[in-house]
């Protein structure tokens, strides 16, 4: 976030000393005015406890959006929107996610919910044949549609609590519990068959779809009153929704000042 920047001419230095001496002597009780302190929006706000490190992650969206995503990204992103045609954007975005299918499968079992887990391993096997190595959602023509579960949605299923807020530099947003667990993905196959470089080429390909189809949400950003709020609290908003398969729960005191702030602006 920007401070606001107070500048002065030497000059104006320079006859405001000469001026103050004048007055000093004249009245010498008079007392000079203490500059008003500067308030940001951040100040209005109260701290976040599942942000203990705002001043570090304030830095780093600095970084990522106003520096990497602005000269880097945001332009490959429109590049690859506007030059690479749609059918073969999906095409790649299919087989990127459908290597995510057997996680999805062993990740499923492991909170309970066999229903997801054959739709999953259903899914894999019609888009690798049918659909071409992933290529073509057949199976998503057909009627099952797509859930992938990561094995951070498992820890967080049986309770373990989203933890502290991380911005990091280059890849975004995450909260501790996905730092801690995403790993364990990358061990079942076939993502346990990619070299390195594979993984990020996948990891490169699946967010650069996501940005292409983000840059009209740009707006959004840019124009909320402090850009970095609306970018956290949205995401703990995306984590709950993965955990409780779309459907978290209403927190009833977030209701009520949503309404009083809806009120205000009436």
């Amino acid at each position: 976030m920007k401070s606001c920047l107070i500048t002065s001419t030497k000059a104006f230095v320079l006859a405001f000393s000469l001026f103050g001496a004048g007055l000093a002597q004249a009245e010498p009780e008079s007392q000079v005015e203490a500059k008003p302190e500067t308030i940001t929006p951040a100040d209005l706000i109260e701290k976040d406890p599942r942000d203990p490190f705002e001043n570090f992650n304030r830095a780093m969206w600095d970084l990522n959006y106003n520096y990497l995503d602005r000269y880097l990204y945001r332009p490959v992103a429109r590049g690859y929107r506007d030059y690479v045609p749609d059918p073969v954007q999906t095409g790649i975005y299919n087989v990127v996610l459908n290597l995510e299918e057997p996680q999805s499968v062993v990740n499923n079992i492991l909170q309970g919910k066999p229903k997801y887990a054959v739709n999953a391993a259903g899914r894999f096997v019609v888009n690798s044949t049918v659909g071409i190595l992933g290529v073509i959602d057949v199976a998503g023509y057909v009627g099952m549609e797509r859930k992938l579960d990561d094995f951070s949605e498992v820890m967080g299923y049986y309770g373990v609590p989203d933890g502290p807020y991380f911005m990091l530099p280059v890849v975004g947003p995450y909260v501790a519990r996905e730092i801690a667990f995403d790993w364990v993905d990358g061990t079942y196959w076939p993502l346990s068959e990619l070299n390195f470089w594979a993984s990020a080429a996948k990891w490169g390909l699946k967010n650069l779809h996501k940005r292409a189809k983000a840059l009209e949400q740009d707006g959004l950003i840019d124009n909320a009153i402090d850009p970095y709020l609306f970018v956290r609290d949205a995401y703990f908003q995306h984590v709950a929704f993965k955990v409780y398969d779309g459907e978290p729960p209403i927190d009833d005191d977030d209701d009520e000042l949503l309404d009083d702030y809806l009120d205000e602006l009436d």
